[in-house]
Formats: C-alpha cells, structure tokens, sequence
C-alpha cells in the first residue's frame, strides 16, 4: 500500500515537473519590461543632462562673451552671435569643424568661416 503511494508521488511529481518546463514565465516578462523600462528611462535621463548642458553652456557664453563681439540689437543678430558663442565654445571644448557642423546644423565652411572671423 505504501508503495503504491510513494510511485503515485514520483509520477506526479516528474508530470509536475515537466509541466514546469512548458509553463508560461511571468516573472520572466516582468524582468523584461523592467529592463526595457530602466534603459528608456536611462536614455530619456541622458538627454534631458544633454540639453541641461546645452543650456548651462548657452547661459555661460552670455555671461562670459568675447569682447570683440558687439551685443545684437536685433533678432537675427542675436541668433547670430549666439551660433557664434556656441561653434566658438564647442571649438573651446576641442570638437572638430564637422562635430561642431552637426552640432548647430550649419556647414562645416559655415563654421570655419565663423571661427575665422572669431580669430580676428
């Protein structure tokens, strides 16, 4: 009679563990959706520092402004020097002319043209 049980709980428990191997994962799905969540979050954390630094380096180049450029009187002077700020300050920070070009959407002749005429 004991036998008998003891056989009955080794069958059910290698069905049991078959079973096992087949069964849906949840707690496989959620590691996955917190993955995809903490590397969104990281990516999203990654460019809201990018812009913060643009910002800080925008608000700097007023403070800290070359002598040799005139304060703007109008709009697209204003816009202009503060390209000029920003490709002069990148060029501080090292970045080639073709960095620097893809960074403020100009050409790479465009900034050297402004770099130029920062030299002087």
């Amino acid at each position: 009679m004991i036998e008998y049980a003891i056989i009955a709980l080794l069958v059910l428990s290698i069905l049991l563990f078959f079973i096992s191997f087949f069964a849906k994962d949840d707690v496989k799905q959620i590691e996955e959706q917190l993955d995809q969540l903490t590397l969104s979050f990281a990516q999203e954390t990654y460019q809201l520092k990018k812009r913060l630094q643009v910002l800080e380096e925008e608000l700097l180049i007023r403070h800290e402004s070359p002598p040799h450029i005139a304060p703007a009187h109008d709009s697209d002077c204003h816009a202009s020097a503060s390209i000029k700020n920003r490709v002069f300050m990148l060029y501080k920070q090292g970045l080639s002319y073709e960095q620097i070009a893809r960074e403020t959407a100009l050409t790479t002749e465009e900034v050297r043209m402004i770099l130029r005429g920062l030299a002087r």
